[in-house]
């Protein structure tokens, strides 16, 4: 492979001519004006008082809330993921108000960088028109701009990890000279900030790697004297990535047990927990769509066109759908990880738009022909998805069980003061009242509860606490059979005030 990238490199040589300055305004223009109206996509119903995915969305802002009234992370602060994805959006919460917009917002502002990457993956690839192809594509993609919109670690994730791959694909082609070490480092900066937001991106190394040793082997062929310049941008970008994973674990040396836990254990205990489901289905329905068939196009163009450089692509997809059959419990959400590499490989598809009548009957101009009707027909398909999701949305804003929550809400926030805790397995709608939960007690999932990562005692021993004055029965999650010693020992120190339904319920301190 590394010999097939590497003579890739001196086939797809940068033979544009130079751009003017006419043309270099009217890309920023267009590139700017496309990165507006992604973000005016974003700021649109951004604010819905609902949780988005049903529950995550209410683990993270507690835990978001819990920061921010300056507990840590890990310890005393249960969390399940790697930091960056927090840390990523913690500053423009705390900057526009601690609200749940502004969590949002920090997760929309991300995702735009994750644009700009698709961007340059595109230009890499296929020049201008792959750039503008790709960032449409990745714009109009569906899951991408729920995944933007969602406080959820995805959005973060797939974004450094587009850039990653955009840099090390632009460090490939140039990886000499002051560029080169840019390139190498900026490549290597972002893949470590992907996985340590989400350990999905793991996947994304397999292409950065694939390209590295692209690299080596080309610096193998070269005379002795000019091997250490060639392989000096491969230094910086190895030493970046590794002084990026030390300072990103820096906060969390002292509480490393901790961390652990809850990255990696606990996601092992939960698949040994969680029954058995085959992925399979879901996995081939999200790929048997405009996108999928859009991308396997593009892949056998390049293959038959001898574009090695679509290699590292395909072990992308790969890895990428191995880890998304082997998670156990596999979410709709996390087929977005699968999103950046089906854009990339679309456009490989392009050699070249057909602009006249000569080129249209030129073979290169039949393949552009098709491939441009497939990135249309995913493009009307993806704008006709998001049209109906904001009619969704809008609907969902307005429901009853909305309405529910925002009482159940009110309710809450006329029980305790504003700086009592409260323990719930309704998240969301603590936040909704300007709640917080207990630190250790931002997350009461049903994994969490079936994994004896929470039992019984535990939350006894926080109820216990006199800075817990109420306790909410809302989503179900608490009323499971494992809890019941804590079902048993409420009565006898809180005393209940509402009830919801036939699972839920409102308690406060006697």
């Amino acid at each position: 492979m590394s010999t097939a990238l590497s003579n890739a490199a001196s086939t797809h040589t940068d033979t544009s001519t130079p751009l003017t300055s006419r043309r270099k305004l009217l890309i920023a223009a267009g590139l700017l004006a496309l990165l507006l109206v992604a973000l005016l996509m974003r700021l649109y119903t951004l604010g819905v008082p609902f949780d988005r995915d049903s529950y995550d969305e209410g683990v993270y802002w507690q835990t978001l809330r819990s920061l921010g009234a300056g507990y840590a992370l890990y310890h005393p602060t249960f969390y399940s993921q790697p930091p960056m994805f927090l840390f990523s959006i913690f500053p423009i919460y705390l900057l526009f108000g601690q609200t749940l917009w502004s969590a949002r917002l920090g997760i929309a502002l991300i995702s735009l960088t994750g644009l700009v990457g698709i961007f340059l993956l595109g230009y890499a690839l296929r020049k201008w028109i792959g750039a503008f192809t790709a960032l449409i594509l990745l714009m109009l993609t569906p899951l991408y701009l729920s995944a933007s919109q969602t406080i959820q670690a995805e959005g973060p994730q797939v974004a450094f990890s587009i850039l990653a791959v955009a840099f090390a694909y632009l460090w490939w082609q140039k990886p000499t000279g002051w560029r080169g070490g840019l390139l190498a480092a900026l490549c290597t900066f972002t893949l470590m900030l992907s996985i340590f937001s989400k350990l999905f991106a793991l996947a994304t190394f397999v292409p950065v790697a694939l390209l590295a040793l692209a690299q080596i082997w080309r610096i193998t062929r070269q005379p002795v004297e000019m091997r250490w310049q060639n392989a000096r941008s491969l230094v910086i970008g190895i030493g970046v990535g590794i002084l990026t994973a030390l300072v990103l674990m820096l906060p969390f040396l002292g509480s490393l047990a901790d961390f652990w836990s809850g990255v990696v254990s606990f996601h092992n205990a939960a698949k040994t927990a969680t029954p058995h489901v085959s992925n399979t289905n879901k996995i081939v329905y999200f790929l048997l769509a405009p996108l999928g068939f859009a991308a396997l196009y593009g892949s056998i163009v390049a293959l038959l066109k001898k574009d090695w450089r679509v290699l590292p692509l395909l072990a992308w997809a790969l890895v990428s759908a191995i880890m998304l059959w082997l998670q156990q419990p596999l979410f709709d959400h996390h087929l977005v990880i699968l999103v950046p590499v089906l854009v990339a490989l679309t456009i490989m598809g392009f050699t070249g738009l057909p602009l006249n009548k000569k080129a249209v009957m030129q073979p290169s101009g039949w393949i552009s022909a098709g491939c441009l009707l497939l990135v249309l027909i995913t493009l009307v398909f993806g704008a006709r998805t998001i049209q109906l999701n904001y009619h969704k949305l809008q609907n969902q804003a307005s429901s009853a069980a909305t309405k529910g929550s925002q009482r159940t809400a009110h309710d809450l926030e006329q029980a305790i003061p504003a700086d009592a805790f409260v323990i719930t397995d309704g998240q969301f709608v603590a936040g909704l009242a300007g709640r917080n939960t207990p630190p250790e007690l931002v997350d009461t999932s049903s994994v969490r509860i079936n994994t004896n990562y929470l039992t019984s005692q535990q939350l006894i021993q926080q109820a216990s606490q006199p800075k817990v004055k109420a306790i909410l029965f809302y989503t179900g999650r608490l009323t499971n059979p494992r809890l019941q010693e804590f079902r048993s020992w409420i009565p006898q120190h809180f005393h209940q005030i509402q009830k919801y339904g036939k699972d839920g319920s409102l308690w406060v301190r006697i």
